[in-house]
């Protein structure tokens, strides 16, 4: 039997050249070359302001929390159907998160209960990109800007998508993007921080510097550095942005041959989604996704457990996805309950993800299907 792995991790090619490189020039610690290439990569693939790299996308979003100074008293809206990092890197200031309902059809952010959510506390939202798909980014940006609070995309899974023909990550001031292994694109371990907010980019320079200006000294702009703000050590090494370039030189081919894949289960499961037996997650139609996962919604929970073990059991790796947050251990101690949010807790039950990944063929896209 063959096997088919859930996740495999992308190679471009050049990765290993690059590398070559980093040892070349003795440069290993990182800000040093690799890393401004990458950095000026997406500044100009996105359009955004300026991108800082940084270890993880935990790290982007905990900057994205320190820039906006949130802290005791302030409430940030999330939705409970996310990583675990979405919720602590708000925490880690200090904040409460309050969790909110996701639309089942696209398992994004619903926007009607975050509007019930806001309070005279509320100093943050945080919609999630979840499987690279986007919520109305104008609506979200009007609800901010009605109630005088910010938001921040997590924009975890959504490098090279779009909402209405602009990329994800350039709505919010500030955005995070993961390069963790099962991304589309990855350095193994790591992200970015995009900022596009003119006003917030020497003072992100300055947390992302350990918290001195640093980067002022190498621009000239200061005869020498000192301690500034509280910060920490965000920026990964050159070995991370050596690999990482490699991978983003190849985008274009990746998401193409991803969206064929995407394509091709969606051809096969659409007769069974006719038929009610089962339902495709699928994008807003104002959002052209990366195709970083396809994911289906059975009946139930238990039709959804019996067929991710028949898939397991004829080598499909298959896979549930977050626990909700609110029902969490976690979110048990915060005071959530699993009923509070009831809407996401039966979604997420009958969540699937299948495999999805550029070692797979169209041929084991068909024989997934022949499974249900």
């Amino acid at each position: 039997m063959e096997e088919v792995r859930f996740n495999s991790p992308f190679i471009s090619g050049n990765e290993r050249k690059y590398i070559d490189e980093v040892f070349a020039s003795g440069h290993f610690s990182g800000n040093g070359p690799f890393t401004k290439r990458v950095q000026t990569w997406l500044e100009e693939f996105l359009g955004a302001r300026r991108v800082l790299l940084t270890h993880s996308c935990t790290a982007g979003l905990e900057m994205s929390a320190m820039l906006n100074e949130f802290g005791p008293g302030d409430e940030i809206i999330i939705p409970s159907f996310t990583f675990v990092t979405t919720a602590s890197s708000m925490m880690r200031t200090g904040a409460k998160v309050i969790f909110c309902e996701v639309e089942p059809e696209t398992m994004l952010i619903d926007i009607d209960d975050v509007r019930s959510k806001i309070t005279n506390r509320t100093k943050g939202i945080v919609p999630v990109h979840y499987a690279g798909f986007s919520p109305h980014m104008e609506m979200i940006s009007d609800i901010c800007t009605e109630n005088n609070i910010t938001f921040i995309e997590d924009s975890a899974q959504g490098l090279g998508s779009t909402w209405n023909g602009k990329k994800l990550g350039t709505f919010a001031p500030l955005a995070a993007i993961s390069f963790h292994e099962t991304k589309n694109i990855h350095s193994g371990l790591g992200g970015c921080l995009v900022i596009n907010d003119e006003n917030l980019v020497d003072k992100a320079e300055i947390i992302w510097e350990r918290g001195t200006n640093r980067s002022a000294f190498f621009k000239g702009l200061v005869d020498k550095y000192s301690w500034q703000e509280v910060g920490s050590s965000f920026y990964p090494s050159e070995l991370q942005s050596a690999f990482l370039l490699a991978q983003l030189e190849s985008i274009e081919s990746n998401l193409s041959r991803r969206m064929e894949l995407w394509n091709e289960y969606d051809r096969c499961f659409t007769p069974m989604a006719e038929n009610g037996e089962l339902r495709i997650i699928r994008p807003p139609s104002g959002c052209q996704h990366n195709a970083h996962m396809f994911a289906i919604a059975m009946n139930s929970p238990d039709d959804a457990d019996l067929i991710r073990t028949h898939l397991n059991d004829n080598g499909i790796q298959a896979v549930i996805h977050y626990v909700p947050l609110h029902s969490s251990p976690m979110g048990i101690k915060m005071g959530y309950s699993p009923d509070d949010l009831p809407h996401t807790s039966f979604a997420a039950q009958c969540l699937l993800r299948l495999p999805l990944h550029l070692d797979m063929k169209i041929s084991d896209i068909q024989r997934i299907a022949s499974l249900f």
